[in-house]
């Protein structure tokens, strides 16, 4: 993801599906984490806006994927979402 249009296409597409992982698994307190967290980026990124560092503390979707979800097919989405959030508004590494 290299744009806001990239990344905001992903987050909807991530979105919907941790829906419909939550419709079928609604006990699955990992997978509503993960949801909840998806609709706040959702929130906090409106018109493009760069969540401010304090946001981008308070997600660790990142994290709970790769402890607990990494196997599902949404998983690198995650993961990309995830890096996009915490590198926005900095240079990147590579």
């Amino acid at each position: 993801m290299n744009t806001f249009e990239e990344f905001d296409a992903e987050l909807q597409r991530a979105r919907g599906e941790l829906a419909a992982m939550a419709e079928r698994a609604p006990d699955d307190n990992v997978i509503e984490t993960v949801r909840v967290q998806l609709e706040a980026v959702h929130n906090m990124t409106r018109g493009g806006r760069c969540p401010s560092q304090g946001e981008k503390d308070s997600l660790n979707f990142g994290l709970i994927t790769s402890r607990e979800l990494s196997d599902y097919p949404i998983a690198q989405i995650l993961y990309e979402l995830a890096s996009y959030v915490t590198w926005w508004g900095h240079q990147r590494p590579y």
